[in-house]
């Protein structure tokens, strides 16, 4: 078996104004609904879609501004793209004409496309990542625990799941507020990373933690933009963490380099989580 290693993808475009891009393309049927079961990859979901008549597996991830076709070489208009330690790579293009998961169909979405090596090692039959312009057609409930996942242009939700506060950039990234010892802070919501809490090393948030938690250094393979890197970190256990009013208990932490402030899938491993695309909002349901 291969070395699993920790993930953080959140690939920006730097090189054009993607919001035409990401809005590119419909849903088939107009009115759809359908329940899978998923597989993840160091926390990160996996699911089988079907492009173009052919299945793959891919990452699902609300960091990424654009989806990401796996090609052995790139075509099509060249970008630049970002990824969440500030690495760049060159990438190409393309137009994907059916983007199937299940019953749902993605029509003529807008694609990067490039040659995720390090990654696609990783997941059989890899496919690519599945960006915002695709997560953002549609409303996602996640249950972590179950491992189940909905698909849906209706509600799936009632009273029961707590609000969080957002902010949503132009292009529709996704961040909410983090308080930690009476703080506020700025957090993209970053479901294309295995972390928990991850910390800039040059975050205010780094000093805090230095001087009240124990830490640890650790040695480890992450897969960022641009391939394997191996990183030397620091890693501890935050007592608590909350969002608006929801606590939560012993967070992992890792203080590396990184773009921003982020909280990834293992942030909400006890919780079903609602992308309310529709609403341009996020629920969750903690369930310990």
């Amino acid at each position: 078996m291969k070395k699993l290693v920790f993930l953080l993808l959140s690939i920006i475009l730097l090189n054009c104004a993607s919001t035409n891009y990401a809005t590119q393309g419909k849903v088939i049927p107009k009115d759809f609904h359908f329940k899978t079961t998923f597989t993840t990859l160091k926390t990160v979901i996996v699911l089988p879609c079907n492009m173009n008549g052919s299945t793959k597996n891919f990452l699902f991830d609300t960091g990424a501004q654009l989806t990401v076709i796996q090609r052995d070489s790139i075509f099509g208009k060249r970008f630049v793209v970002r990824g969440a330690t500030n690495r760049t790579t060159e990438s190409g293009s393309e137009t994907i004409k059916d983007f199937k998961i299940g019953t749902v169909n993605f029509t003529n979405t807008f694609a990067n496309n490039s040659n995720l090596v390090g990654l696609k090692e990783q997941i059989p039959n890899f496919g690519g990542v599945i960006g915002r312009p695709i997560i953002d057609k549609a409303n996602w409930l996640i249950n972590y625990p179950e491992k189940l996942l909905e698909i849906s242009n209706k509600n799936l939700v009632d009273k029961s799941f707590y609000k969080l506060p957002m902010e949503f950039t132009k292009t529709g990234a996704p961040y909410t507020f983090l308080t930690i010892n009476g703080k506020q802070y700025k957090t993209i919501i970053d479901l294309g990373s295995s972390s928990t809490l991850n910390v800039p090393k040059n975050h205010e948030l780094a000093k805090v933690f230095e001087k009240t938690i124990d830490l640890k250094t650790n040695k480890r393979d992450r897969y960022t933009v641009g391939g394997l890197q191996q990183i030397t970190e620091k890693i501890g256990i935050v007592p608590e963490v909350s969002i608006g009013q929801i606590a939560f208990k012993d967070s992992k932490l890792t203080i590396n380099t990184s773009s921003q402030l982020r909280i990834g899938n293992n942030f909400f491993k006890d919780c079903i989580v609602y992308i309310d695309s529709a609403n341009k909002a996020y629920r969750i349901k903690k369930l310990n």
